[in-house]
């Protein structure tokens, strides 16, 4: 778990920044992009992601909402 953490945080924090560099130093707007329903998804998995790393140990439950919330992630790839 750590290892994927570690990677996890040292791709946002690498890559977050160059893109904004990189809008700001072409002179573009930056916009996320997400609609309304992605918007959701998003909030909800950063909300359980919180809740589930927050405490020390996980359980099938914490697994089973996780996979639950991933299973719309491709069904809203292809629904426009």
């Amino acid at each position: 778990m750590n290892i994927l953490l570690g990677s996890v945080l040292a791709t946002l924090a690498m890559t977050i920044p160059a893109v904004i560099i990189v809008a700001m130093v072409g002179h573009t707007t930056l916009e996320l992009g997400l609609s309304p329903s992605d918007q959701v998804m998003l909030v909800l998995t950063v909300l359980t992601s919180m809740l589930t790393f927050s405490g020390g140990r996980t359980n099938v439950l914490q697994g089973t909402v996780h996979l639950g919330l991933f299973l719309p992630y491709p069904l809203l790839i292809f629904i426009p």
